[in-house]
C-alpha cells in the first residue's frame, strides 16, 4: 500500500512537471515568435528605407489609425456600460421612492389607528372582555398590531438608508459618464484628423505608382513581404497544442462561417487588375467596422500592419492550418492571444492604401494559399 501510495505521488509530482515544462516552452515558443517577427519586420522595414516615405507615413498613420479604432471600441464599451449602470441606479432608486411613499402612508395609519384606540380605550375593552378565549385573542391582536408597527418603521428606515447611499453611487457613475463622453468626444476628434492624413498619403502614394508596370511591381513587393513574414511564423511555430476538446481545422472543411457578411469582390485564382499575378484569398465588401471573425479556434501570430495588407491579424489553427485576415481598421487581439471560432478578432477597413473598404482572407495550408470557398459555408 505504501509502496503504491509513492508511486502515485511520483506520478502527480512528475505530471506536474511535465504540465510546468510544457507552459514554460509555451512561453519560450511565444517569446522565440515575437523575437523573430520583430526581425523580419526591421529587415523589411529597411527594404522600405529604399522605398518612399509615404510608405512608411502610411505604416505609421494606419497603426495609430488602428490604436485610436480599438480605444474609441473600448470607451464606448465602457460608456455603454456605465450608462446601463446608472439607469439600473436610478430605476431602483424610483422603486426605493415609491416604497418610502407606501410606507409613509402605512406607518401614519398604523400610528392614527394607535391614537384611535389609546391605551385607556384598550383597557377598557380588555377588562368588559367576559370570555377568556375573547381576551387572549384581543391581546395577540394588540401585540401583532404592535410588532407590525415596528418591522413597518423599522422597513422604512432602511429604504431612507438606501436611498441615502445610492445617492454617491448615481453622482459617481454620472461623473464617469461625463468623463467617457469627453474622452470618446476627443478620440473621435483624433480620429478624424488622422483619416485626413492618411487621405493625402494614400494620393501621394497614387500619384507614385502611376503605371501598370508599377502597380505590378508593388504587388510583386507585398507579396514578397507577406512570404518572408509567413515563412518566419511557420520555422516558430510548430504543432501548437489545442485543448482536446477542439475539433482540428481538417474536420470543419465546408462547415465555418464567412469571417464577415458581404459580396466577394474578388475570388480565389482569379487575376490581380489583369496581370499576371492570381489572388490567394477572396476579398469581401463590407461595411466599415463590421466585425471580423475568427473562422476557427486557434492562436494569433501576428497581429500588425505589413506593406500591402494594412492592419493584418493571423492565426495558426493547428496542424499547418493559418487563417489571414487583412485590410482591417483596426486588431482587437494580440500576438499570442488565442481566440475561439466566432470571436471578433478585428473590424472591417481599408488600410494598406485601399480606396475601398473591404476585407482580404486567406486560408493557407502548409505554406500554400487554398480556396476558402472550400471551406467556409454559405
Amino acid at each position: 500500500m505504501l509502496a503504491r501510495r509513492l508511486a502515485l505521488a511520483l506520478l502527480i509530482a512528475l505530471g506536474g512537471q511535465s504540465e510546468a515544462f510544457a507552459d514554460a516552452d509555451k512561453r519560450e515558443q511565444l517569446k522565440n515568435l515575437k523575437n523573430r517577427i520583430t526581425a523580419v519586420q526591421r529587415e523589411l522595414n529597411s527594404q522600405r528605407e529604399k522605398r518612399s516615405s509615404e510608405q512608411k507615413a502610411l505604416r505609421t498613420i494606419e497603426t495609430k489609425l488602428g490604436e485610436l479604432q480599438r480605444q474609441l471600441r473600448n470607451t464606448q464599451r465602457d460608456l455603454d456600460r456605465q450608462k446601463q449602470k446608472l439607469d439600473e441606479l436610478d430605476t431602483r432608486k424610483r422603486s426605493l421612492n415609491r416604497q418610502r411613499e407606501q410606507q409613509e402612508q402605512l406607518i401614519e395609519q398604523q400610528i392614527l389607528a394607535a391614537y384611535q384606540l389609546g391605551q385607556e380605550k384598550k383597557l377598557k375593552m380588555l377588562l368588559n372582555q367576559e370570555s377568556p378565549d375573547t381576551l387572549s385573542r384581543a391581546l395577540v391582536y394588540y401585540d401583532y398590531f404592535n410588532k407590525a408597527r415596528a418591522e413597518e418603521i423599522e422597513s422604512y428606515r432602511s429604504t431612507l438608508k438606501e436611498i441615502s447611499a445610492l445617492e454617491p453611487a448615481i453622482q459617481r457613475e454620472t461623473e464617469a459618464l461625463e468623463n467617457s463622453r469627453a474622452q470618446l468626444a476627443a478620440q473621435r476628434n483624433a480620429l478624424a484628423d488622422k483619416q485626413r492624413e492618411r487621405a493625402a498619403t494614400v494620393a501621394a502614394l497614387d500619384a507614385q505608382i502611376s503605371s501598370r508596370d508599377q502597380k505590378l511591381h508593388a504587388m510583386r513587393a507585398e507579396q514578397d513581404d507577406l512570404l518572408k513574414l509567413l515563412q518566419a511564423i511557420e520555422e516558430e511555430v510548430t504543432n501548437i497544442s489545442l485543448p482536446e476538446s477542439y475539433n482540428p481545422f481538417h474536420t470543419r472543411r465546408g462547415k465555418m462561417a464567412w469571417p464577415t457578411a458581404g459580396k466577394q469582390l474578388h475570388r480565389f485564382g482569379s487575376s490581380r487588375d489583369g496581370s499576371s499575378m492570381n489572388w490567394n484569398g477572396v476579398v469581401i465588401a463590407s461595411a466599415k467596422g463590421s466585425p471580423v471573425k475568427a473562422i476557427h479556434h486557434g492562436r494569433v501570430v501576428f497581429s500588425d500592419w505589413l506593406r500591402g495588407a494594412g492592419l493584418l491579424i493571423i492565426v495558426d489553427h493547428g496542424g499547418g492550418y493559418m487563417s489571414l485576415y487583412g485590410h482591417n481598421e483596426s486588431l482587437l487581439f494580440d500576438t499570442g492571444d488565442w481566440v475561439k471560432a466566432g470571436d471578433t478578432i478585428a473590424t472591417v477597413g481599408n488600410s494598406g492604401g485601399r480606396s475601398e473598404t473591404a476585407l482580404y482572407f486567406e486560408i493557407r495550408k502548409n505554406g500554400r494559399p487554398t480556396n476558402p470557398s472550400a471551406w467556409c459555408r454559405g
